[in-house]
């Protein structure tokens, strides 16, 4: 695995610098404890890869793990985070304040309250898919809305051989007014839903994709045992390596704007 590190030393060095100097955060120890789950071992390096984000430009991050966006700043890119809980993006500005080229927008990714064209680059990770039906859609053509002619739009999703839907008896991360009912939590996309997903955002060409899975399987391991893996968090990335093929389980999207 490569293109960790530095996303691992940033984490743990955000939770260290606010317990030192202003006292707890539940967010701040989470830096430390759990700098990556193991997927962002994979998600995040490619995904600041892609980009290719340069000093100066404007970036979009719709609702992803906030680490990256902190990573693109301090590379010099202008990084806008939005995300639809109110109590992220409050912990996230007092994780991060003083860092002049980031700020934190409370929104919802179906409506984004950019002008168009107003950013550079956008990307996703590991979000649409936590959008009820037609929410991915609707959020895909936003980020190409206000993403430039000829900018890049990445955007990361879970993968499987065939579709599936998973659902929880209680809202996860925002309640969708479902109630007396199963709560939607994230859908796995095939290729057949990978390819309607693009085809909703006619102003976005796909230029690349791959699908690739750690190996061993350390995420599956990881979800399955939480949170008694927890301690091992530097070796995901030391032990595990990346391999790409149709048995993976994320999927990565990179399109540019036409």
């Amino acid at each position: 695995m490569r293109g960790w590190g530095e996303l691992y030393r940033t984490s743990v060095g955000l939770g260290a610098r606010y317990l030192v100097h202003h006292g707890y955060l539940r967010e701040a120890v989470i830096r430390m404890v759990v700098p990556l789950d193991p997927s962002r071992y994979l998600e995040l390096p490619e995904t600041l890869m892609e980009l290719a984000a340069r000093p100066g430009e404007r970036v979009l991050d719709l609702a992803s793990p906030k680490l990256l966006a902190v990573v693109l700043a301090r590379h010099g890119a202008d990084v806008t985070s939005v995300d639809q809980l109110e109590p992220e993006i409050d912990s996230w500005r007092k994780l991060t304040t003083g860092e002049p080229r980031l700020a934190f927008q409370v929104g919802d990714g179906r409506s984004l309250p950019f002008a168009d064209a107003s950013f550079d680059h956008a990307y996703s990770i590991s979000v649409l898919e936590h959008i009820p039906e037609p929410g991915d859609e609707e959020a895909l053509r936003q980020l190409a809305r206000i993403v430039r002619p000829g900018g890049r739009v990445v955007v990361t999703l879970p993968y499987a051989r065939t579709y599936r839907e998973d659902w929880r008896d209680a809202p996860v991360y925002v309640d969708q007014g479902q109630a007396g009912a199963r709560h939607f939590f994230q859908r796995w996309y095939d290729q057949t839903r990978v390819d309607r997903l693009a085809a909703a955002a006619p102003d976005l060409r796909l230029v690349s994709s791959s699908v690739s899975r750690m190996e061993p399987n350390l995420n599956e391991l990881y979800t399955r045992t939480f949170p008694w893996l927890v301690p091992l968090g530097p070796a995901f990335g030391l032990l595990a390596r990346r391999v790409e093929g149709p048995d993976g389980d994320v999927i990565r999207l990179t399109f540019t704007r036409t």
